[in-house]
């Protein structure tokens, strides 16, 4: 996520679960490790996951410029996937 937030003209959020993290300075020690940029907001009342129906971690939705949900992937994502997926949308 993070290569495709530096060379791509899009917004990242990863939004964090937090009843998935054993204690919440898992999410910046992660953030720390890896040199995430990106922002990651805490959804601490599990409302962005509900709405989302997210039933699975982790699940990535690609949403255009209107707001709509143009792709739903459950489990891992690679770079390559997510390029493909972005030039989709165009």
């Amino acid at each position: 996520m993070q290569k495709f937030y530096e060379n791509k003209d899009v917004a990242v959020l990863a939004v964090n679960l937090i009843e998935t993290e054993r204690h919440p300075d898992d999410v910046q020690d992660f953030v720390d490790e890896f040199g995430i940029t990106f922002p990651i907001p805490i959804d601490e009342e599990s409302a962005v996951g509900n709405y989302y129906q997210v039933i699975a971690y982790p699940t990535t939705l690609m949403i255009d410029s209107s707001g709509r949900i143009q792709a739903r992937f459950r489990g891992p994502l690679n770079y390559d996937i997510m390029v493909q997926q972005f030039e989709m949308m165009k």
